[in-house]
């Protein structure tokens, strides 16, 4: 009983969280005011920077919103701010995320598919 309950408040936390992350990445991404003037560069970049930030906090088990949006919407970003001092763009924190992610995700899998190969050769031999 007690284990359920557990459970389901950290798949509470967990929507709440990816709710969280995607709001913000979605408010970059429908702020007309904020990403088309090339005067609010520094307001434009501490929040890109806060997001990025976010989403490395949460490393190696990451969101799953930012492992879907933060690459298109800092991308987008880059495009529409193109040679301007931007740290996102330039830093390379984007790519350490999702490289963090993909080694992540690739040690689970291992895990996964290691644990179901045992339970697939005990059955059939």
């Amino acid at each position: 009983m007690i284990r359920g309950n557990k459970l389901v408040v950290i798949i509470l936390m967990g929507v709440l969280l990816s709710s969280a992350v995607a709001g913000a990445i979605s408010f970059y991404n429908r702020s007309p005011n904020i990403t088309n003037d090339n005067n609010n560069i520094p307001l434009i970049n501490a929040r890109l920077n806060s997001v990025v930030n976010f989403c490395l906090k949460s490393l190696p088990k990451g969101y799953a919103a930012c492992d879907s949006q933060l690459s298109p919407a800092v991308s987008k970003i880059c495009a529409e701010h193109a040679g301007q001092p931007i740290d996102a763009c330039r830093d390379g924190k984007v790519d350490q995320y999702y490289r963090i992610r993909s080694t992540e995700i690739a040690k689970n899998s291992t895990i996964l598919t290691g644990g179901s190969k045992n339970k697939t050769n005990t059955t059939t031999s």
